[in-house]
């Protein structure tokens, strides 16, 4: 499984410095990708509309996250890829603990490729 995270908007954004987050669940430690599996099930992320969330009052400033998720291979879900952009807020608890998980992988990472090797 293939998961894009991209982040646009919100106060102190910079587009140059929020480039897209690719995630192959294989390159992540195999708990912290099973939770993020069963948190895609759980969200039921293929049934959900290619928007969650309205618009605010002063919207500009509001944060929205796309998450494509594609998955390959055989299977009852093989071969699909869909995206949803979710706004700020997210209410859906499955969608934000999905969020969530996809946020910390994110930070993970970052820490890792921070870490001096030797």
């Amino acid at each position: 499984m293939r998961i894009e995270l991209k982040r646009e908007g919100g106060i102190a954004f910079l587009p140059g410095l929020n480039r897209p987050r690719t995630f192959e669940l294989g390159d992540l430690p195999p708990a912290q990708a099973e939770a993020i599996t069963r948190s895609v099930h759980a969200a039921s992320f293929f049934q959900q509309p290619s928007v969650v969330g309205t618009a605010s009052k002063g919207a500009a400033d509001q944060t929205r996250y796309t998450l494509t998720v594609e998955v390959g291979g055989e299977g009852a879900e093989g071969g699909r890829r869909h995206t949803v952009q979710l706004l700020e807020p997210v209410q859906d608890p499955h969608l934000h603990a999905l969020l969530e998980l996809l946020k910390q992988a994110e930070r993970d990472l970052r820490r890792e490729a921070a870490r001096p090797h030797g």
